[in-house]
């Protein structure tokens, strides 16, 4: 417990003068930046199908059905329930839209790879259960890709954020997020709020001891919610 306690206490020290570093979270609006995009869409089946995103539609923020065109030039129509995951390869207008706080200190501190949040090269959907909606998935956004082995985070459709700089519908800086929609293993979504967090804090981390212990009263920030989403998922390995 005290290696895991320093390990968390370490990472987080590392993030205390940076803001959210999740992926920003893609707009109805934005979806035709990965129009024409290199594709590869994961099947409940275990198959795969490869292509371009030809077409996609996302319905109260969740992604819905879409089109993959592959190299045969068939075009394959996929339903939510049909896909696990879904990466699309990041145009430089999309990179623009997932802009965040740069992660290379993240390299620094650990022998993982982490390339894929670092370079910010896919969008990534996957299939999660919906807050308040048992049995029912969803294909949604995720923000925390390559430290998302113990917790998922995705936008919630209905977050509230602050205002920000947008260029042509895509927002580029500010636009705080003010919720989340966090998933655990293959638990229900659940709604973490800037205004509740410290009460959903040992919800999300109480099974790891370290984070309770290192993470108390006015250290937890919603500021530090990467941080804590990071940390937990470097230190507490054996937390189930």
């Amino acid at each position: 417990m005290r290696t895991a306690l320093i390990a968390a206490s370490f990472i987080l020290s590392s993030f205390l003068t940076r803001s959210q570093s999740f992926i920003a979270s893609l707009e109805e609006s934005d979806m035709s930046v990965l129009f024409g995009q290199p594709a590869v869409a994961k099947l409940a089946d275990g198959s795969e199908v490869s292509g371009k995103l030809t077409a996609a539609t996302m319905i109260n923020g969740y992604l819905d059905k879409f089109t993959l065109k592959n190299e045969a030039g068939e075009k394959v129509k996929l339903e939510p329930e049909d896909v696990v995951r879904l990466s699309v390869k990041a145009s430089a207008m999309a990179k623009v839209a997932m802009g965040a706080s740069n992660s290379s200190s993240i390299k620094e501190i650990t022998s993982r790879d982490f390339s894929e949040i670092s370079n910010r090269e896919y969008i990534i959907f996957e299939t999660a259960m919906r807050a308040n909606k048992a049995g029912k998935l969803r294909l949604m956004q995720l923000l925390n890709p390559g430290f998302d082995t113990r917790v998922k985070v995705f936008a919630d459709p209905n977050a509230q954020k602050t205002g920000g700089l947008a260029i042509g519908g895509i927002r580029v800086s500010g636009g705080e997020d003010r919720s989340f929609l966090i998933v655990k293993g293959d638990k229900q979504a659940v709604v973490v709020r800037k205004s509740s967090y410290r009460r959903n804090f040992e919800e999300l981390y109480g099974d790891c001891p370290a984070m309770v212990k290192t993470f108390t009263g006015e250290k937890i920030q919603w500021d530090d919610l990467a941080a804590h989403v990071f940390a937990y998922d470097s230190a507490c390995k054996e937390a189930k």
